[in-house]
């Protein structure tokens, strides 16, 4: 099959479930062997992480002090990841890392099924983390690749299959995990082992095996312009990070502090799922309405500061009232703005992309999600902890103006000299 050319079948379903039947071209086939495999990927993984601090304290019987060095390490893996997936698309392209990824998680996960010991978990898990968090920056640097017509709508579309995976996932692995721990651990291998069988024969084409071009550096100076850093990345990109990681910290207290608040008010825990459960919908049925408005919003700074007030005005409702039906409207106000951001930051990062640091690019702006939700524990503990608890919210909805503020910064920054090494193709505007 010849890359890039639409197969109208294939394009047509794409174009309805995405909301954009009228795209110049409609996605191909690669687009969805693309959405696949970043939902099945996440689907593997998902059946572990819920699980990870049920597992370590219960089973392998150590203290929730331990646990919290088990998820802070995971989480670190994560964020190694995607600065080295980046890095291993601009220099192998997409098919081998995407395979060593695939294929050592679904080892990995086999072997932490097997074997009850809690080093043999510790590191497996973050193994797997570091692999999965690897295939995000390629995933999301092949979305501008195999569906370029579809601008900030591949985006949207990569965003939404990721957010199934996790959502199908994580119910399955707690449906697995209460008959036992070790079958919800195989079957995630299993899985896992399914997705890289699968990506063998099809990820063949030339979107996964090209490696992007290299610019020739000038009177020697190669290594100077390919290190990572302020001149290969590029400030306006380190901004759009910090923008991602400050608002990340945030929203990432639904998980982390908000249960708490909950629990202290007469909440019981099933109240508490039902509002996950309520985002994962909305994230799935929305999708139409997202592109609508999207194709509406010229510039996708823009939908940065969208999605900014939007978390705004929903951790102002949580600072305000704390009914449930309160809680109910700040969780959709959330994740509307959540559907905004997460997707809005890596296309925005690729029209800053230069050709041959696409991935690299994509990388450095995961990594800042990755540190905003290794911070988000920590800080929002300390502040509940130490803290009047109502002070939190006041300190995260000014951690949301700051991330706006940096997103407004890093485009400043950007018109005002990054523009050089905008990428060639135009179909997403600033």
């Amino acid at each position: 099959m010849k890359f890039g050319a639409p197969e109208n079948g294939v394009g047509r379903l794409l174009g309805r479930l995405l909301g954009t039947g009228n795209a110049e071209r409609p996605p191909g086939s690669e687009f969805a062997f693309l959405l696949a495999g970043a939902g099945a990927s996440n689907l593997g993984l998902a059946f572990l992480w819920p699980l990870t601090a049920l597992y370590v304290h219960q089973v392998l019987h150590q203290s929730m002090t331990v646990v919290g060095f088990v998820m802070m390490a995971q989480a670190g893996a994560s964020v190694m990841g995607s600065l080295i997936g980046g890095a291993l698309y601009d220099a192998q392209g997409a098919r081998l890392p995407l395979l060593w990824a695939i294929g050592s998680s679904a080892v990995t996960m086999a072997v932490v099924g097997w074997d009850r010991n809690f080093w043999v978990f510790s590191v497996g898990v973050c193994l797997i983390s570091f692999a999965i968090s690897t295939t995000m920056p390629i995933f999301n640097a092949l979305a501008a690749i195999t569906w370029p017509e579809g601008g900030r709508s591949s985006f949207n579309a990569v965003y939404v299959a990721i957010n199934a995976g996790v959502a199908i996932g994580s119910s399955l692995g707690g449906l697995f995990a209460s008959i036992s721990f070790r079958l919800a651990f195989l079957s995630a291998a299993l899985v896992t082992a399914a997705l890289w069988a699968v990506m063998v024969p099809t990820y063949r084409g030339n979107a996964w095996t090209a490696v992007p071009p290299r610019r020739v550096a000038p009177h020697g100076d190669s290594v100077k312009r390919y290190m990572v850093g302020w001149q290969a990345v590029g400030g306006s990109t380190i901004i759009l990070a910090l923008a991602l990681g400050l608002q990340w910290m945030a929203y990432d207290q639904w998980e982390v502090t908000v249960p708490n608040f909950m629990h202290s008010e007469g909440f019981a825990l099933p109240l508490y799922s039902l509002l996950w459960t309520l985002n994962t919908l909305l994230i799935l049925v929305a999708q139409p309405v997202l592109s609508w408005v999207v194709t509406r919003v010229p510039r996708v700074t823009t939908q940065l500061l969208m999605g900014s007030g939007l978390f705004l005005l929903g951790f102002g409702t949580l600072s305000v009232s704390h009914t449930y039906p309160a809680y109910i409207l700040a969780m959709v106000i959330s994740t509307l703005g959540e559907m905004l951001v997460l997707p809005g930051v890596p296309a925005a990062a690729e029209t800053r992309t230069p050709p041959d640091r696409r991935g690299l690019v994509q990388g450095v702006v995961g990594t800042g999600g990755s540190l905003g939700r290794m911070a988000g524990p920590l800080v929002g503990g300390f502040v509940y902890s130490a803290q009047n608890p109502g002070h939190l919210f006041t300190i995260m909805l000014g951690a949301i103006v700051l991330g706006g503020v940096f997103y407004v910064v890093s485009d400043r920054v950007w018109k005002a000299h990054g523009r050089d090494q905008a990428p060639s193709q135009g179909s997403i505007m600033l």
